[in-house]
């Protein structure tokens, strides 16, 4: 279904409490900065679909012309814990956008973890953040004829599984599982959602923050659990069809962006890479290309 079944996540929020900070700026994950040296690290571990945002105060065209140049397939962020102002002027600034630069691909979007919105945009309740949702996705979808969707949510709970509001646009059902939270099996959730929804899934999002305080304890390293999340896969028995490493890049700390970053992707901030990590994503691409 995808480019590829390892994939990486570039992530793209933008903190209201830290006066608004963005983590594409912060991380340079921009297209007159390092955007390109981040896609070529990820093509050289043959990962070619990413996750990738694109909010409402950047230039949009810009950022779809560096995927299509990099030959890069992404599933484009259309709301990843933003406030948007003009929910209809957004979604026919990005048609027009598309439509220009990118007109013959597949157009896979997301709105991210609408469950969760509420607890990071205070005033905006998951009712009110999926009807927005909706409306943006009814504009794309007649003027966008190959829109495809993945929802993105939390996972780590079995509650979880039925927060996905957005399934039934979605081609693909996305999990979230992190180990911090984790308090069932991956695999487990994995066949909760696919029997529920009926459609196929994917880790949307999962990572090791090294150092990070979780009540999953097992595993402390990067690359060791990534192989613990592909076992898991394999273990589901169910089809999934991507596993999305979040982030990639190291990224600021949400509480402390302009004074440290967390160690939780492959991709350093001198554009260096985690060993074990790399290693891992190595070992798992010619498995993955299998699938």
């Amino acid at each position: 279904m995808f480019r590829s079944f390892l994939q990486a996540g570039f992530e793209c929020g933008r903190l209201e409490w830290q006066g608004n900070f963005c983590l594409l700026t912060g991380t340079g994950h921009l297209p007159d900065a390092k955007m390109r040296a981040h896609y070529d690290i990820a093509l050289a571990h043959g990962i070619r679909t990413v996750r990738d945002g694109l909010p409402p105060w950047l230039p949009i065209e810009p950022r779809l012309r560096v995927a299509r140049e990099k030959e890069m397939e992404v599933i484009w962020d259309l709301n990843h814990y933003w406030r948007h102002s003009d929910p209809e002027g957004y979604a026919n600034r990005v048609a027009e956008a598309v439509l220009a630069v990118a007109p013959d691909e597949d157009f896979w979007c997301c709105f991210n973890e609408t469950s969760f919105h509420p607890r990071m945009v205070p005033g905006e309740s998951t009712a009110f953040v999926v009807d927005q949702a909706r409306a943006i996705f009814a504009i794309l979808k007649r003027r966008l004829h190959r829109l495809r969707l993945i929802t993105s949510e939390p996972a780590h709970r079995p509650h979880e599984i039925g927060a996905h509001a957005l399934a039934d646009l979605a081609d693909v059902v996305g999990i979230n599982v992190y180990p911090h939270n984790l308090k069932r099996s991956i695999a487990r959730s994995l066949r909760d959602a696919a029997k529920r929804y009926g459609k196929p899934v994917m880790i949307a999002e999962t990572g090791l923050h090294k150092g990070h305080h979780r009540r999953w304890k097992d595993i402390d390293d990067k690359g060791d659990w990534l192989r613990h999340v592909t076992s898991e896969v394999e273990r589901s028995r169910v089809r999934v069809v991507g596993l999305c490493l979040y982030p990639i890049v190291n990224s600021p700390a949400w509480n402390a962006p302009y004074r440290h970053r967390w160690d939780h992707g492959l991709i350093r901030e001198d554009l260096t890479v985690d060993p074990s990590l790399s290693a891992a994503i190595r070992q798992a691409t010619p498995i993955a290309a299998t699938r």
